[in-house]
């Protein structure tokens, strides 16, 4: 059921390019139109749909006519870029560890912490060679083994003939793009309709045990759907208490993350870190990269149960507001900050992080008009290889 709720909010999210907001600010009684509570047991006529009407491309799935136009970009010998350099060494991912187990196999540490002093190696043969210290971004060792680093565009020729080097490739940069204000009145009813997610919780199936890692610009930590105390209780009325992910066992882990400064903020937000600021400011206050984390979040996993007039009540009901996974919980990955938007090395090191964590849906919303494509060969074939779970990862990536 975990697969199939992983498909859910997949589908729904593909629809959140269009104008919906996943979860609502709790309104004044007087702004509840009489005719929403008047009507709110009716039953939406629907329409069905054929999803091959859709033009709804699989992950990495390109049209043999189309091809993405690279935007041509002069450097000069001075300027400085971001690159990623790839080892030939295999990184764990393609050495036949499997990834379900990663949390708690040593053998696995092992291999990367043997990568990592590979990729030290390497490093001070690109500094002898440059005569100057690397500028290190990221040691990628999971589903890549790669070096991420800063340097003048003119030493990435000299980098390439390094022992070790297998190839260098520039990376692209990110920008987020502001959450336009939106009418969510008919989320609740619609969306949950046309994807099944009413039907999956009819059977039970809320979420509660799953973690879903959104990587984005963010969340609001304090907003009402995702507050931890309605999300207590909503995990209060199920027959049977899930396994959540603890403070404890982020803790434990942390040394295996990219992102070790990452910390635990709630049962409902169980793990947060800024991959771009190198922080744990994940909210939205501290840039101007905007709330489209927040509106991804709602959408997956807006709180099932809000308290409200001393009361809780159900969201869809009251506020027309829910996640398609409500009882799930959130891995908040930021990468997009202060210091602006990702590279392409900064959600890698993200989606590593979720593996590690246990992510059963990876979300990475970067606006590309090609979801699942990037232009740096070893990237693609890691989102290939992870929407084909040749990893044996329970992590499906969206």
């Amino acid at each position: 059921m975990k697969k199939i709720l992983a498909l859910v909010l997949m589908i729904l999210l593909v629809f959140s390019s269009f104008p919906i907001t996943a979860f609502a600010s709790e309104p004044d009684e007087a702004d509840i139109p009489l005719e929403i509570e008047e009507n709110a047991g009716i039953p939406l006529e629907m329409e069905e749909i054929d999803p091959s009407t859709l033009h709804v491309k699989k992950l990495g799935e390109l049209e043999t006519e189309e091809t993405p136009e690279i935007e041509e970009m002069t450097y000069g010998p001075g300027d400085r870029v971001r690159v990623s350099i790839f080892l030939e060494s295999l990184p764990a991912a393609e050495a036949g560890y499997s990834l379900d187990s990663i949390a708690e196999d040593d053998s696995i540490d092992a291999y990367r912490d043997e990568l990592k002093r590979q990729q030290d190696a390497v490093q001070r043969r690109i500094e002898s060679t440059l005569g100057k210290d690397l500028d290190v971004k990221w040691n990628l060792t999971l589903l890549t083994n790669v070096i991420s680093a800063e340097v003048l565009f003119s030493d990435i020729v000299r980098i390439e003939h390094v022992k070790g080097v297998k190839s260098v490739y520039i990376e692209n940069q990110y920008s987020a793009e502001e959450t336009s204000e939106t009418d969510g009145t008919r989320t609740g009813h619609t969306y949950r309709d046309m994807v099944g997610a009413a039907d999956t919780w009819a059977e039970g199936y809320t979420g509660a045990g799953s973690l879903i890692a959104i990587i984005d610009t963010g969340i609001d930590t304090t907003h009402q759907s995702f507050r931890s105390s309605d999300f207590e209780y909503s995990l209060s009325t199920l027959a049977s208490q899930p396994d959540l992910l603890t403070k404890n066992e982020v803790n434990a882990v942390k040394s295996k993350l990219n992102g070790k400064g990452g910390s635990y903020v709630n049962t409902k937000i169980p793990f947060g870190y800024n991959y771009v600021d190198k922080n744990t400011t994940i909210d939205h206050l501290s840039d101007t990269q905007g709330e489209h984390g927040s509106h991804v979040a709602g959408i997956a996993a807006a709180n099932r149960y809000l308290y409200s007039n001393n009361q809780y009540t159900e969201a869809a009901r009251l506020y027309l507001a829910v996640g398609m996974a409500p009882d799930a919980q959130l891995l908040i990955m930021k990468i997009f900050g202060a210091s602006g938007g990702a590279y392409d090395s900064d959600y890698i090191a993200a989606i590593e992080d979720a593996i590690v964590l246990g992510a059963d849906a990876i979300n990475l919303s970067l606006g590309s008009v090609e979801p699942g494509f990037t232009f740096i060969p070893g990237y693609q074939d890691v989102f290939n290889d992870l929407s084909d779970n040749k990893y044996n990862s329970k992590a499906v990536l969206s």
